[in-house]
């Protein structure tokens, strides 16, 4: 009997693996027939169509793992003190993800509206809040002093949930991106919930993490199938129920910070994505080409380079993120000030608010030419 818990979680990835290996060729076929192909264009990077339904995949491995240690702990073959039962259910969780990658298998097909997606993300993150994932408190001190969020914890978790979905599904741009920062991510949750006797959490970072890397056996440039939005929707949807559910909450710092560190680069992507827009007078939704895979790629790296480059700094922030959940009070401080600094230096040398600054920089420009042209006018009419 299983019995040690990196032995039960190496067991869920193993399952996880093996399915989602065995369904890309089923995605692939699945994809074709339904006419979900990325075809080349001047916003993509590939040049020849690929199919874009790799989410029946990732889905379909994690799914299958989940349920079979759910057999199988009911028949009694997995200790169920480990599983940490009555604080969620695994199964209303399952059903959420479900509808998240329904509703990206729709888009996938029949690019729905920016509006029914997020219907769809909404309805996905509310069935996981029923089913007892919720962020009830915020620590602010490491005594354990807390504040109650009461009626704010639904509306705060739905966001959480929709906005890791969201995360992802704006990383995911080049061959294997997406899918090696989810299973980087999920290593570092898996880790975490390991160490605070968050099982169900634990086992569900694994099987995320089987999934994705068998999928990465496709999808590492050059790729043979894309993930889209059914994949990129529900891997950011897991991996913000298993970060809500799955961390020790210790202090202040921890609460807010560990998640988010581990899923830096997305969220960092993500938000420098939303500033632009917003900048620009442009819609959220818009699509780009500054996104950091783009300013990497116009930096002259190659796509492979990219991606490489990127699980490098990710792994650095899963490191930082166990450090910040793990630490002291002082390592917490100077693992975030670090992150920091590191987000800082990204954000400076890919000029990820660039667009924006030189809109101002050229705004202001002209201002001083009308002010000089006007003091010039006022000069002669002396």
């Amino acid at each position: 009997m299983l019995r040690e818990p990196w032995l039960i979680c190496l067991a869920y990835l193993a399952c996880a693996f093996v399915v989602s290996y065995l369904l890309v060729p089923v995605a692939k076929r699945f994809a074709t027939a339904h006419g979900a192909i990325d075809m080349p264009s001047k916003r993509r990077i590939n040049t020849k169509p690929i199919p874009r339904m790799g989410g029946i995949a990732i889905f379909g491995g994690f799914a299958v793992a989940m349920l079979v240690g759910a057999i199988v702990i009911k028949l009694g073959y997995l200790p169920g003190l480990l599983i940490n039962p009555g604080t969620f259910n695994p199964l209303g969780v399952l059903i959420g993800a479900a509808v998240m990658f329904l509703t990206g298998t729709i888009d996938d097909v029949r690019q729905i509206s920016p509006k029914a997606k997020l219907a769809g993300q909404v309805v996905a993150a509310c069935i996981a809040v029923t089913a007892g994932v919720r962020i009830t408190d915020v620590l602010i001190a490491p005594g354990g002093a807390s504040i109650e969020l009461g009626l704010l914890t639904y509306p705060i978790t739905i966001f959480y949930i929709v906005a890791f979905a969201n995360v992802f599904n704006l990383i995911d741009g080049l061959d294997g991106l997406a899918a090696g920062v989810c299973t980087i991510s999920a290593a570092a949750f898996c880790f975490l919930s390991v160490t605070t006797n968050a099982m169900t959490a634990a086992t569900a970072s694994a099987a995320l993490m089987g999934a994705c890397i068998a999928f990465l056996r496709f999808n590492f440039n050059p790729a043979s199938i894309f993930m889209g939005d059914s994949g990129s929707l529900t891997i950011g949807y897991l991996l913000g129920v298993i970060s809500a559910v799955g961390m020790m909450r210790t202090s202040a710092v921890t609460t807010l910070a560990a998640p988010i560190i581990i899923a830096g680069i997305p969220i960092l992507d993500t938000f420098s994505a939303i500033v632009r827009r917003l900048r620009e007078h442009k819609p959220i939704d818009a699509p780009d080409t500054n996104h950091i895979h783009h300013a990497l790629l116009k930096s002259g790296f190659s796509q492979r380079r990219v991606v490489l480059s990127i699980w490098a700094i990710s792994a650095v922030l899963a490191f930082s993120g166990i450090a910040v959940a793990d630490g002291t009070l002082y390592v917490k401080i100077a693992v975030v000030a670090f992150d920091l600094l590191v987000a800082g230096f990204l954000v400076w040398k890919l000029q990820l608010f660039g667009p924006v600054l030189r809109h101002h920089i050229l705004r202001g420009s002209a201002s001083d030419q009308r002010a000089e042209s006007d003091e010039s006018t006022e000069a002669g009419e002396r």
